[in-house]
């Protein structure tokens, strides 16, 4: 493990703390947890938001809560259109 030093503003460094000594485990516990859920958020979907995303897509199907295909495809070609024009 490589060990790293950082200089955070006290305000940081107390709430850090508070919440290393709320859940009682050391402070590196929680800023690694933080750093961790940092880098997780990133553009990649959980397991969790896909399942999710594709249950709430099922239950709008079933209801009728939906857009032919090729609505969804014109209004893209129309939005790339408008974006060359613009750009």
């Amino acid at each position: 493990m490589t060990e790293l030093t950082l200089k955070l503003p006290d305000t940081m460094l107390a709430r850090l703390q508070s919440e290393a000594n709320r859940l009682n485990v050391p402070l590196e516990v929680v800023v690694g947890t933080a750093l961790e859920r940092y880098f997780e958020n990133d553009d990649e979907p959980t397991k969790e938001q896909i399942l999710e995303s594709i249950r709430i897509g099922m239950q709008q199907a079933l209801a009728g809560d939906y857009r032919p295909a090729h609505e969804v495809l014109d209004e893209i070609e129309r939005e790339d259109v408008d974006d060359a024009y613009e750009g």
